[in-house]
């Protein structure tokens, strides 16, 4: 079946389940603790972990500009979730590491994720939320930068 004219286009339907598991996940994440989190964020909590990135290859995948990622860097040090050391392959470079405060909260956050997942399966059946799952891991790998 192809979508007419007057139902939502498949970008519409992924923002609005994004939209829909990201309020879910930060309501969920607040109550487990992490209430000064904000939407702004985001961008610095996501899949796959910043563990282990400079914040220049941050700003790139995020996009944003350096100074708006390294404010956000600063504000999320001064929250107790990051911290960032010298790069030991290049001492003038710094690289992002968890705090465990840090880790608890991207463990929390794949926990809720994942519990999404599975409450939105049984809502419209294990087999088509597999299938779900797949297609979309399939188009994430078609459109995968190089």
């Amino acid at each position: 079946m192809s979508p007419t004219e007057n139902e939502p286009q498949v970008g519409a339907l992924l923002r609005i389940a994004w939209e829909a598991l990201q309020a879910e996940l930060y309501h969920e994440l607040r109550a487990a603790g992490f209430d000064d989190l904000r939407e702004v964020h985001r961008p610095m909590l996501r899949y796959p972990p910043i563990d282990g990135m400079r914040p220049t290859d941050l700003a790139a995948r995020v996009k944003l500009s350096k100074q708006a990622t390294n404010d956000l860097i600063r504000e999320l040090e001064g929250m107790g979730y990051i911290r960032l050391e010298r790069d030991q392959d290049d001492g003038r470079a710094r690289i992002i590491r968890y705090t465990e405060r840090g880790w608890r909260m991207y463990r929390a956050g794949s926990d809720i994720s994942r519990a999404i997942g599975q409450r939105w399966a049984a809502k419209i059946g294990k087999r088509q939320y597999e299938q779900f799952h797949a297609t979309l891991r399939a188009i994430v790998d078609l459109t995968a930068q190089p």
